[in-house]
């Protein structure tokens, strides 16, 4: 029998109604009580100590891009597992834009294989809606859902039509997989660089406007109401598609969304420096839309914050900005952005670890993690809010160097990363680099 107390730390977890100074008893990997004393049978377990931070469910990340297999140059499972737990993260929904694609239960295999023998953060793979994610012919999602995917996904690009996607909610929904998708119009997005307004005039770039991705967003969110099937957008980034959600939710489409850390954090100002780690998919915004997207996770119009994290290497960063491959660490400086937003007031304490804990829990259909409650798996993480550091690649344990936050400085930082009932080993150098 395992046990582990993580003691006299300020519990943090509104889906469970915690805030409050408190101690964790964990037992053979699961939560075994949260107590305001330690029982004294308890006394001589093995204790982590929490005091003066808060404790918190472990992360949930549903959208990072782990690079295995077939891009290992870039980011491995075993990196992006300990790349995870050093921020936080103790599960991560891995995107099938591998090579080969996740699109065959083999592949979603062989992720979970890594995942068990890596030394941080859980891997949950995500399938492909479409084979080799073509848009053409749909896969085997029963296969993969017996396989171990956890949703499937349209990857980088929207469904090709409306009728696609009519077939892909439904096959998913006869199967009971939940299905992930991104808006974007291509026939207004194809050869852009950043979003379109008054910087991209200033630049002379080509750019994709809002309305890309709020025109899609409606035409997917009016198929979950034809087929009754749930979808999960990601990566919103527009006050046009907020609004588009107030409205649909309010009309009780079952639609959710999520939004990465860096379009919460970044406008489209950025783009001037044409430092490439500014590319991101979809672009960086207007302030207007980062102020709208920052209201919408408060007001519980978004619920999950997304790391949306993509490894890419010199080869694919080191060139014209018209030339780069979009993405971005994220893994580990999203905890950074989202509490620099509580400390700012921008965004509540219970609404910041919700977004990530269990708000992406819900979007999964588990109640057995993002949450600290009885029963539940023993994964929590250990936040100081008092410990400022700043972002330096070179000491993250992702494999690449691509960060958008490279040199930005963040007030609260990780301390302990409990997976499953253990302490994550190896992470303490990690990004923190005091300042």
């Amino acid at each position: 029998m395992s046990q582990l107390v993580v003691s006299g730390g300020t519990v943090v977890d509104p889906a469970s109604g915690l805030n409050g100074k408190q101690h964790v008893l964990i037992q053979d990997g699961r939560i075994f009580g949260v107590v305001s004393d330690i029982p004294a049978d308890w006394k001589s377990v093995e204790t982590v100590s929490a005091e003066g931070k808060w404790v918190m469910p472990g992360f949930i990340c549903l959208r990072s891009h782990v690079g295995e297999p077939g891009n290992e140059w870039k980011e491995t499972i075993a990196t992006a597992s300990m790349a995870a737990a050093a921020g936080g993260f103790t599960t991560i929904c891995a995107t099938p834009d591998s090579t080969p694609v996740n699109d065959i239960s083999a592949v979603c295999e062989q992720v979970l294989s890594k995942s068990a023998a890596a030394s941080g953060a859980r891997i949950l793979p995500i399938g492909a809606t479409s084979v080799g994610l073509q848009g053409k012919d749909l896969t085997e999602m029963a296969n993969l859902k017996a396989a171990g995917c956890v949703a499937v996904s349209t990857g980088e690009n929207s469904a090709r039509d409306a009728g696609f996607l009519r077939r892909i909610l439904e096959y998913a929904g006869s199967v009971g997989i939940n299905v992930f998708t991104v808006a974007e119009n291509s026939s207004l997005s194809t050869n852009t660089f950043m979003h379109e307004g008054q910087a991209s005039i200033r630049l002379g770039m080509n750019a994709v406007p809002a309305e890309a991705e709020a025109i899609n967003l409606y035409r997917d969110a009016m198929i979950a109401k034809l087929t009754g099937v749930p979808i999960h957008v990601q990566k919103v980034s527009t006050a046009a598609s907020v609004n588009l959600l107030r409205s649909l939710i309010a009309d009780g489409v079952p639609i959710s969304a999520s939004v990465t850390a860096h379009h919460l954090w970044f406008n489209d100002s950025e783009v001037g420096s044409f430092n490439t780690n500014t590319l991101v998919r979809p672009p960086l915004r207007d302030i207007s839309d980062v102020e709208a997207i920052r209201n919408a996770l408060n007001e519980g119009i978004i619920t999950a914050v997304v790391t949306d994290h993509q490894p890419q290497s010199s080869i694919e960063k080191a060139v014209e900005y018209q030339f780069a491959e979009p993405g971005t660490t994220a893994l580990e400086s999203t905890l950074g952005v989202v509490m620099e937003l509580v400390q700012e007031s921008a965004l509540s304490l219970d609404k910041a670890v919700a977004s990530l804990t269990s708000g992406p829990a819900e979007v999964l259909g588990r109640t057995d993690i993002g949450r600290l409650a009885e029963g539940c798996i023993a994964d929590l993480v250990v936040v100081d809010p008092n410990s400022p550091y700043r972002v330096e690649s070179t000491r993250m344990q992702t494999k690449s160097q691509n960060c958008i936050f490279e040199g930005t400085s963040f007030s609260a930082s990780v301390s302990d990363t409990i997976v499953d009932g253990a302490l994550v080993k190896g992470i303490e150098e990690g990004l923190r680099v005091s300042i």
